[in-house]
Parts: C-alpha cells; structure tokens; sequence
C-alpha cells in the first residue's frame, strides 16, 4: 500500500521520555466537590447507556465502551479475535472516537490492508478505495510500529502520549503477552493490568487489552473468562470480557459439504460462524453472547446469516 497516509507511531519518531513515569506517584487526595459535573452526569443519564457501539445493532442496548474503562478481548489463537476487534475499530473511529492501534504481532501495512478489505466490503479493494480509506483516516486512526517485546514502561508512555497529544479516546494492546515476560508471571501481568486501568481512569480512554486463551482439550468447548492464560487477576481487574469464538465444527461441516459437491443445509446456514460472549460487565446489566456470521471476502463479521457486509465508514 504506497504512500500511506495513516500516521505510524515508533519510539525513533516520537521522544516519549516525558511521558514516562514518574519516580513518585503524586497524592490524589481530592475533595468531593471535585466530581460534582460527573455526579450530575449520572443522575441526567438515569439508566440510559452511553459509550461508543459496536457495528451490530443488537448489542447496542448492552454493550459499550467508555472512557476510563479496560475490555479485555479474549480468544483461542486463530479465532479472530484482533480482527473483529479491528472492525470494531472502525466503528469506534467513524462515531467521532479517534483510535490507536498498538499490535506486536503484526506489521502496521497488514493491519491497514485488513481494515481496506473490511471497508471496501470485498477482496479487491480498487486504489480509489485505498485514497478513500486514507483520507479517511486522517485524525481519527494511528498506529504503533513496534513488533515482538514491549516495555511496559514504553506502553505507559505511549498510552499517556496517545491520550494528551493526539486526543485519542481508544488503544488496543494486541497482545498482554508482548508486554510482559511470560505466561507464568503472574505479577507482572497483574503490575501490567493494574497500570492499564490507572491510565484509563486517569486519561478518560477505552484500552482495549487483547490476550489469548487456553486451547484446552476440546477447540470446540466455548472459553470463558476463567480459561485466560496467565494470572486469574487478569479478568478480575478489567471492566468488561469479551471472548471471541469460532465455529470450528461449523466450519468443517460446511466444507466436507463442498468437497461432496453437496449444498449448504438449511441446519448448518442457520448455526452462527462465530460468537461474542460478554462474561464480565462491571458497568452494566448484560452478560450473554451474540451470534455472528463471517462474510469472508469484506473479512466482516455480521450478525445476519444473509451475510450482507456493513459500510462501516461511508466510503
């Protein structure tokens, strides 16, 4: 993709050294007057939902993402976890919500490519589309370049530059094993997770923290918020878990079919392509799951098994 646009974040472009932490945490004794706006806030808004939406409609009365919150994104390795997340994204950027996207495990240009399929709604996105996506994304998508280990004092920095600099309202950390130096330290992925939510509370900014899950015995067997990798404190400490899950069993049927030359039964249609489970909602009522459908050539995923694919950003 020549001549892209989208601003990339590396630690040789930008001098994060102020953004780095502080050797002594200030106090924060505040007194209550301090929160009169936010207390208001919640009595106006009684019950009503706030936040930025996902791009399906029927999770819009349940499921949003708030300044000041953390989601944990979950999911077995290869069950698309970062790339719904990435539609996601789009979504959140389209509502006025600017985005960065932090991934260590994958080139900014392949990241960029995705979110051209999953814009242009086919596999054969034209260079008017990639103009379109670029102009686009001009104030409202960044990128951080760096692949492989992360500081979690460089994350820190660069949450708190994103957040006071570049007025962005949502991160991803793709993923929490990147960020610390394995799956059995225990401390320091909980050290790492308490950072994140101190950082989102104090920047007002969505975090979205993507890690991976248990594969366990059966592939098959729905995940839950107990089967993440690493320290149980992990889901304790977020707002929200979201587990991603694909329908590996659907989609072994459905091809046995096609090689039999056989058409796709009413049954197997109607089973979803994958599904979005909510186990944990600090801030609200709802916890259950969505039915969704993969729309491979857009890389979308839908939640009608008509399979028609979303404009995600009016292009």
């Amino acid at each position: 993709m020549n001549g892209v646009v989208v601003p990339i974040i590396t630690p040789d472009t930008f001098d994060f050294r102020a953004y780095m932490a502080e050797s002594e945490p200030k106090a924060k004794v505040l007194g209550a007057d301090t929160w009169r706006d936010a207390l208001m806030a919640s009595v106006r808004n009684g019950n009503k939902i706030t936040g930025a939406m996902l791009p399906w409609s029927v999770t819009h009365d349940n499921l949003r993402f708030r300044g000041g919150e953390v989601t944990l994104w979950q999911g077995i390795n290869g069950h698309g976890k970062s790339q719904l997340l990435g539609q996601a994204c789009l979504g959140f950027a389209n509502q006025g919500e600017p985005v960065c996207v932090a991934s260590f495990e994958m080139k900014p240009v392949s990241t960029l490519n995705r979110m051209l399929r999953q814009v242009a709604m086919n596999d054969r996105p034209s260079e008017k589309m990639v103009n379109g996506l670029m102009d686009w994304a001009k104030g409202k998508f960044w990128l951080y370049d760096q692949l492989g280990t992360v500081k979690p004092e460089m994350i820190y920095a660069v949450i708190r530059y994103c957040a006071d600099k570049l007025k962005i309202k949502h991160i991803v950390i793709d993923s929490l094993m990147k960020c610390v130096r394995g799956e059995d330290d225990y401390n320091g992925q909980k050290d790492f997770v308490d950072m994140l939510t101190g950082l989102a509370r104090d920047l007002e900014v969505h975090i979205h923290l993507v890690h991976h899950v248990r594969k366990g015995e059966n592939e098959e067997k729905v995940p839950g918020k107990f089967d993440s990798k690493g320290s149980g404190a992990i889901a304790d400490q977020v707002d929200q878990v979201l587990t991603v899950w694909r329908n590996k069993k659907k989609e072994r049927a459905v091809e046995s079919l096609r090689r039999q030359h056989k058409e796709i039964d009413l049954e197997t249609s109607d089973k979803p392509d994958a599904l979005l489970i909510c186990d944990k909602n600090r801030h609200g009522e709802w916890e259950g799951s969505v039915r969704l459908w993969y729309h491979h050539q857009s890389l979308q995923y839908v939640n009608d098994k008509r399979l028609q694919p979303l404009n995600m950003v009016g292009l």
